[in-house]
């Protein structure tokens, strides 16, 4: 019986020394939260905005100023890198968009665009700025005659350049901010092309999956 005793007494004595000599798991074994901007990455975004119309061409045609709302869905094309402030990483974005003309001729503005964007990422930071160009296509029903010559096609380009900002509630949720300018014209395709210039900015949301 003693020898029994002894033999568990020897048993517990080794494991215990073998368990406090054990090294502690490494803190890289252990998972990260997912980056939301590394490469692959996606993001849904709807923003709603307002753009009024500023005259180029000092020739006082008719103000057509617009709502939008925009649907975006964005894939990271690259992990962030890069040198300090500048550190960040390209995202691209297909978006839709449909809206009222809310001054001036015409009802309703409607098209898609491809948006170009880059994103200044900084570890852990809440702020995420980006700066993003896009060009498409646009429907509107502005008639050429009442808008001077502003449209002369039903169907025309779309450009557009902006910056924003994300503010991160979460790993997936942000609120987004951003200004915007935009410009409507057919390209010199008919005459008169002068255009619409407007400028503005969109409030909404956006979530990464």
């Amino acid at each position: 019986m003693k020898s029994v005793f002894a033999s568990l007494a020897v048993a517990l004595l080794t494991g215990g020394v073998a368990l406090a000599g054990a090294p502690e798991p490494s803190p890289a074994a252990i998972p990260e939260t997912e980056n939301p901007f590394a490469k692959g990455g996606k993001e849904f975004q709807n923003v709603i905005g307002a753009f009024l119309f500023f005259d180029t061409t000092k020739n006082n045609r008719p103000s057509i100023d617009y709502g939008l709302d925009s649907l975006r869905l964005g894939i990271m094309l690259n992990d962030p890198a890069g040198p300090g402030l500048l550190q960040g990483n390209f995202e691209l974005l297909g978006e839709v968009f449909a809206g009222p003309v809310v001054e001036g001729p015409g009802n309703v503005l409607a098209g898609g665009t491809l948006v170009f964007r880059y994103n200044f990422v900084q570890p852990h930071a809440s702020l995420i700025p980006y700066v993003q160009v896009g060009a498409g296509g646009v429907y509107s029903d502005i008639p050429e005659k009442e808008s001077g010559g502003l449209i002369s096609l039903p169907v025309e380009f779309n450009l557009q350049a902006g910056a924003g900002t994300r503010i991160m509630l979460n790993d997936r949720w942000s609120i987004v901010i951003e200004g915007a300018y935009r410009h409507i014209s057919n390209a010199e395709i008919k005459k008169p092309n002068f255009g619409i210039d407007s400028v503005g900015g969109n409030l909404g949301f956006g979530f990464f999956f």
